[in-house]
């Protein structure tokens, strides 16, 4: 039976909530230097190797600088105590250099999206962006929540920037329909999307055609000046010569607009909700389109998609009055992102690793702490609801003319957001200091190593402190656990979305995406509710009791995998998805909670509180496992033979290799971090002795 947790023991469900707050704040920063990453592609046109690195060597840093900062904590003497001043500044620093490190300026770009609505015709995944409105929107997400069809739409987005953009002149722009590659068919294209960053262009010989002479090359991409011997079209206001004349033959052209051919129907070259005024103009005798106020255009074609199969490009001539700037070079941005991410970082585990720290040492009470963490943990996780919709807020093209505008104001909203509630911890918890002595610490080390250390001493200190920090035997075990689980459930990340593609649906991309989408809802919503009654269970039967109990139930859910991921029942895929919940919920639920007890024990072995240096070595491991686990995934992934290109069929195995590894990888980790958890010795017997033991040689530790 658990003991009674007593009233000086306890933290007020406000200050649990308020300790929850910072671990939202911390994921919050996570999520989005993470999830806004490609805009440095879509805006900026970073290459993905550089993207990469910049993505990898500050993670790598972040990683070896949290012992280092978790150190410095557990030896800082303040009157404000050891973890608060971390918090406040590591709050305040992390969100202005969060949003300094999105402020590059981007090149000018206009955006050309080609839409098929697929062998239906009709548009079934409408966007906030599109004629629908948010109302009509919000009903399709929700249906696409609860229900499983096949989707048949398809579109990709390609930019323009200088130095194909040019001001006061006309160019010829010859995007690859390559270049679209997330256009699964090109036989029902009904609609071109323009937007960007120019608000006036004129338009003209817009077309699809087939180059013969190189069917990945375009022939006269970018800047085509159509001027005479000696005239100069800077700084007019509308073009007052022609677009050049097009070469290719008609037969190989499908026209929407020119006059040097005959062109096919088009319904509209803005519809009515878009933020565009379009009208007709003429340049050099020509007829154009003149787009004004533009924002994002329409062209639709109505009930007569395009079949641009035989096509190999799409053509356009475009003149603007506006300036248009490169921004800076591709050297330059790698450098500001990458110094300012290094700097972000630092500030970010200054904020993020004493913050970990003082969740082990709020309450010294068995049961308390877990309550604690489950609290925490319910509040920290609702970032990962809206974390996934970062991206999509920054390239709304309703909202902002360009990836990087949106970015600049995402990030000025995290910021806000990262400063107004990070420093909530700092105000309002309060570390616990000996009553008889009114230290700064609860421990003997806790205000100790401060003012007459040299830097030799300091840094021998620290390798010492490291090294018995990684030979704590209860702690090695939490750490073997916990890198089996977590790791093998990122290492295999991918492979569901694999599965369900290929197997589930046959083949049909669409429909496997969705219905990841549902599965993945599913299980973030049912984790919630895990979180809560792992927490109910910590307090009951024990941690260790509590680990088994979700795990071994997460277990069930792996090898549901198997036989419900099948081709003949698609939701059937369902069922598994609130028992895997129970892995991750459960897991991060109680190590806090546990390492914490391990923090009195390696006090009572040692003479020192050192939750900094625990927990700063726990997520080091976290973060590490991590990255080598997205490495062996790629290549596992890799060993199953998987070739996107052949859609449902694979070579042979390649399906029972994915399945196989889906499923009895994570399983089989699962068992074995049991295994660790049942050697864990400590109880909420020992954990009470220990505690008895500490108070008797050092006093009690009380709220300050």
């Amino acid at each position: 039976m658990s003991h009674r947790t007593a009233p000086e023991d306890r933290i007020s469900f406000p200050h649990k909530i308020v300790y929850g707050i910072g671990g939202f704040t911390n994921n919050l920063l996570a999520q989005g230097i993470g999830n806004m990453m490609a805009v440095l592609t879509l805006a900026l046109g970073m290459d993905f190797r550089a993207v990469g690195l910049l993505g990898g060597l500050p993670r790598f840093f972040d990683a070896l600088s949290d012992p280092l900062v978790g150190f410095v904590s557990d030896k800082t003497s303040s009157r404000w105590g050891r973890r608060r001043p971390f918090l406040f500044v590591g709050a305040i620093s992390a969100g202005v250099i969060f949003a300094l490190l999105w402020q590059m300026p981007a090149p000018t770009q206009l955006r050309v999206k080609l839409v098929d609505y697929g062998a239906d015709g009709a548009y079934s995944a409408r966007q906030a962006d599109q004629s629908a409105g948010w109302l009509a929107a919000a009903g399709d997400a929700l249906r696409a929540i609860f229900t499983v069809e096949a989707v048949d739409d398809a579109e990709d987005e390609v930019s323009i920037r200088p130095p194909t953009l040019v001001t006061g002149t006309w160019v010829s722009v010859d995007l690859p329909l390559t270049d679209f590659d997330q256009l699964a068919t090109r036989a029902h294209l009904a609609q071109i999307l323009i937007s960007g960053d120019l608000t006036e262009i004129h338009v003209d010989n817009v077309y699809f055609y087939r180059s013969r002479s190189a069917e990945t090359e375009a022939p006269n991409t970018g800047s085509t000046p159509a001027v005479s011997p000696g005239q100069d079209v800077e700084g007019l206001a509308a073009p007052n010569i022609a677009a050049p004349t097009p070469t290719v033959p008609p037969v190989d052209v499908i026209s929407l607009f020119s006059g040097a051919y005959e062109d096919v129907p088009v319904q509209s070259w803005s519809a009515d909700p878009d933020e565009a005024e379009v009208a007709d103009a003429e340049a050099g005798g020509d007829e154009v389109k003149h787009y004004t106020g533009l924002r994002l255009a329409t062209i639709g074609f109505g009930a007569n998609p395009v079949d641009a199969r035989g096509m190999t490009h799409i053509h356009m001539n475009i003149w603007t009055p506006e300036e248009t700037g490169e921004g800076w070079s591709q050297r330059s941005y790698f450098w500001y992102f990458l110094i300012g991410s290094f700097v972000f970082f630092l500030a970010y585990t200054v904020f993020a690793t004493p913050w970990v720290a003082l969740g082990y040492e709020l309450t010294p009470d068995y049961n308390e702490r877990t309550r604690l963490m489950g609290v925490q943990n319910f509040v920290s996780n609702t970032v990962f609801v809206i974390g996934p919709w970062f991206l999509a807020i920054v390239t709304n093209a309703a909202w902002f003319r360009n990836q990087m505008d949106g970015a600049r104001f995402l990030a000025l909203a995290i910021c806000v957001t990262t400063i107004a509630l990070g420093v909530l911890p700092a105000i309002f918890l309060r570390e616990r200091v000996l009553a008889r002595s009114g230290g700064a610490g609860a421990g003997g080390g806790a205000g100790a190593g401060g003012g007459g250390s040299s830097l030799e001493e300091s840094s021998v200190e620290f390798v010492r402190g490291l090294w018995q920090t990684v030979r704590t035997g209860p702690f090695l075990l939490l750490c073997i656990a916990t890198f089996l689980m977590f790791n093998s459930f990122i290492m295999i990340s991918q492979f569901q979305f694999w599965v369900f593609a290929y197997y589930v649906a046959d083949g049909n991309v669409a429909e496997g995406a969705g219905l990841a989408g549902v599965v993945g809802s599913l299980g973030t919503v049912t984790g919630f509710l895990v979180i809560a009654i792992v927490t109910w269970l910590g307090t009951r039967i024990g941690k260790k009791n509590a680990f088994f109990v979700s795990t071994g139930i997460s277990m069930i859910g792996y090898a549901l995998k198997w036989f419900c991921y099948t081709p003949e029942y698609p939701l059937l895929a369902l069922l598994p998805a609130p028992f895997l919940a129970f892995g991750l919920g459960g897991l991060f639920t109680l190590m806090g909670s546990m390492i914490a007890d391990v923090v009195d024990l390696d006090e009572l072995t040692t003479g020192e509180r050192r939750e900094g240096m625990f927990g700063s070595v726990f997520w080091w491991m976290v973060k590490l496992g991590q990255s080598g686990a997205i490495l062996v995934g790629g290549f596992l992934l890799y060993s199953t033979g998987l070739d996107a290109s052949l859609g449902a069929n694979q070579p042979d195995g390649t399906i029972f290799w994915l399945r196989f590894y889906d499923a009895f990888v994570p399983l089989a980790a699962s068992a074995i971090a049991i295994y660790a958890v049942y050697r864990y010795p400590i109880t909420e017997k020992s954990a009470l002795e220990v505690r008895n033991e500490l108070e008797r040689r050092r006093g009690v530790a009380l709220p300050a």
